[in-house]
């Protein structure tokens, strides 16, 4: 009786997913999964996405799905974003505020790529490269950042038992780790091509870059964030995580 009745939870959850994704009123939806949510767990869940894959959707669609699910189930008093109540040392605060450091780092990226993309001349001791080269060290620096996420930060919400877009999002930090790399490399290789090669390899990479990290930080604090601290009530739970990452240590400004 309690396998049919599981079974009947998750074939519930299946149809609300596909009509997620099919767009249906947004009220509406948010009142099912609203009553749903608190009656689900990570079985139900699982046997839902699943069913979603046997059907012919990607497991990235799945997921996002499955997190737009649980953020429309979130209660209407913990709906806000997490930037307007979580309190300044909250560990994913703290995350976010790194987060909002990431884009700087990519918007001076961004810029200093456009102008040396527009030199006829450029030297490994020409303002714009220092520039880029402190801009890359900068990134490097905030490997620091994915390492925690990858090593305490998704494996206590993957072991909470309901987050399955964290295995997305860890596959978004090979790329961006990649990437990263990929930079200091034509930094490096800056003496041994000629200037269009490199400024070829530099706006390749840059944009290839720029568009998987802001995408990525999106995910993470617009859905994947809120979804945890929606689903994951418990004050001991975070302080926990958060002693473990104050032992890791946080990514500050490195001049």
């Amino acid at each position: 009786m309690t396998n049919r009745a599981e079974n009947k939870k998750a074939q519930t959850l299946t149809r609300l997913l596909k009509r997620i994704d099919c767009g249906d009123n947004p009220e509406l939806l948010r009142k099912e999964a609203h009553r749903l949510l608190p009656n689900v767990g990570p079985e139900d869940i699982a046997t839902a996405e699943q069913s979603l894959i046997d059907d012919g959707y990607s497991a990235q669609v799945v997921q996002l799905l499955s997190a737009m699910f649980m953020l429309m189930g979130i209660p209407e008093e913990q709906g806000s974003h997490p930037r307007a109540w979580l309190p300044a040392n909250h560990v994913l605060r703290v995350v976010m505020i790194e987060h909002d450091l990431l884009r700087s780092f990519l918007a001076d990226l961004e810029d200093v790529v456009g102008t040396i993309r527009q030199m006829a001349y450029v030297a490994d001791v020409s303002s714009e490269f220092r520039k880029l080269g402190h801009i890359a060290e900068h990134l490097n620096a905030m490997k620091r950042h994915i390492d925690r996420e990858d090593d305490v930060i998704f494996p206590s919400l993957k072991n909470h038992g309901r987050i399955s877009l964290c295995q997305a999002l860890e596959g978004d930090h090979i790329t961006i780790r990649t990437g990263i790399d990929n930079l200091l490399g034509l930094l490096v290789l800056f003496n041994e091509v000629n200037l269009d090669q490199f400024k070829s390899g530099l706006v390749a990479t840059t944009r290839r870059l720029g568009t998987t990290i802001k995408e990525h930080l999106c995910h993470e604090d617009e859905i994947l964030f809120p979804v945890a601290l929606g689903i994951i009530n418990d004050a001991k739970f975070w302080e926990q995580m958060k002693a473990v990452c104050d032992e890791f240590g946080y990514c500050g400004v490195h001049t």
